[in-house]
């Protein structure tokens, strides 16, 4: 005779799941902090941390962000300028132009908005981010 497994119901595994998931998510996720043109922010971030920023910007500005961070190593510190309130989620703006060095990003802004800039390192860097609004 076989043994009879009795199947959780498929909600429960879902409800399980999104219980083991949605916790290490909204740690990894911060509150963007506020930045007003022109902002100029130091700080340390690397491994699976990133920090975030948002600034609200009017059709028709010129946003510009750049980057640079103290090097040690192998370091690298990088930025994304997003329409995603949530990291997890973000892309790139399909506007605008990055330079060769990816440590420049200038853009005309399209629609009245809040945009939001994610620094990340490898494996982890003192940086300087400057955003500004023209």
């Amino acid at each position: 005779m076989q043994p009879r497994f009795h199947r959780l119901p498929s909600l429960l595994v879902s409800v399980t799941i999104l219980l083991a998931v949605s916790p290490a998510r909204a740690q990894d996720d911060t509150t963007p902090k506020r930045l007003r043109s022109p902002a100029t922010i130091r700080g340390l971030v690397g491994g699976e941390s990133h920090d975030s920023y948002v600034i609200r910007a009017r059709k028709g500005q010129t946003m510009t962000v750049r980057i640079s961070w103290r090097r040690e190593d192998d370091n690298k510190a990088d930025f994304t300028v997003s329409e995603s309130a949530s990291f997890f989620g973000a892309e790139q703006v399909g506007f605008g132009t990055l330079s060769a060095d990816s440590r420049r990003w200038t853009g005309r802004i399209p629609k009245s908005r809040d945009y939001y800039i994610y620094v990340v390192a490898h494996p982890t860097a003192h940086y300087t981010l400057r955003v500004s609004l023209k």
